[in-house]
């Protein structure tokens, strides 16, 4: 754990890449504005067994935003359920790279309820400061959990908002270069999340969501189109040219342009 420009996903990629050469390893990124695993507004969870860097099985929970704050139950569910993924897989070594947002009280109780949820054996605290000291005291004595503490590496340099925004959007782009538009009815269909209160396409055009299946996963992203009051359905492009199997719609709180990859916080208008 760590804020921004630590080295954080580095040091998780390496450690995975060592310990998956010999057993199953699970790689959980919970960092929704970095995504390594996965597109930006998931968790990832990958699997990997002397496969790395292609894993063996991939699984994404949606959480609907590029940042924690705004979406903590959604965030600490999705990993909470991957985890659990994860150990059903039998993985014998759980990396988890969590969030950069570690200052402020809200970033402070949200890091302390994910270790006290996910109850890692060890804690990997890479900070420059005391910037972590708020939340570390409170596992000092944890039985079963050990803490370490390290500087960054010398060779790891700062991102400018800039590079992070561009890097999201290349994510989004990249994920819905294939995709098209399907025509899905919603007869049946559960939808939770940011709904909006009208069905109308002021409102829903735009809005990213996620096709979930009977348990939640992730089948796939996708971006409203237009919606049909009269017949209950939702024109959406997505990479998932016949999605099927689907249990639940999560709606999130980004609108999306998914030619550009570009998001916003209000309805993209035609």
């Amino acid at each position: 754990m760590g804020a921004p420009d630590q080295g954080k996903t580095t040091f998780c990629r390496f450690l995975v890449q060592e310990l998956s050469a010999d057993t199953l390893t699970g790689f959980l990124d919970c960092d929704t504005g970095q995504s390594t695993i996965g597109p930006p507004a998931t968790v990832g969870l990958a699997l990997y067994a002397g496969t790395f860097p292609e894993p063996q099985e991939t699984f994404l929970r949606f959480v609907g935003s590029i940042a924690p704050s705004g979406h903590l139950v959604q965030e600490l569910v999705a990993a909470a359920r991957l985890l659990a993924t994860a150990r059903a897989r039998m993985a014998r070594y759980i990396i988890i790279d969590s969030p950069g947002w570690v200052v402020g009280p809200a970033a402070v109780e949200f890091q302390v309820r994910m270790i006290d949820l996910l109850s890692p054996d060890r804690v990997v605290a890479i900070r420059r400061g005391p910037e972590l000291g708020e939340i570390l005291v409170n596992f000092r004595h944890r039985p079963g959990m050990t803490i370490h503490r390290f500087f960054p590496h010398p060779a790891v340099r700062a991102r400018t908002p800039g590079w992070r925004s561009q890097y999201r959007t290349g994510q989004f782009k990249a994920y819905f270069a294939e995709s098209s538009e399907t025509v899905v009815s919603l007869a049946g269909i559960g939808m939770h999340g940011r709904v909006p209160e009208r069905f109308c396409d002021d409102d829903w055009r735009g809005l990213l969501l996620a096709l979930c299946d009977h348990g939640m996963m992730v089948i796939a992203l996708a971006v409203v189109e237009r919606v049909d009051a009269v017949h209950h359905t939702v024109c959406i492009r997505s990479p998932a040219q016949d999605p099927g199997g689907i249990g639940s719609i999560h709606i999130g709180s980004l609108y999306l342009d998914p030619e550009t990859g570009r998001t916003a916080g209000r309805p993209r208008h035609a």
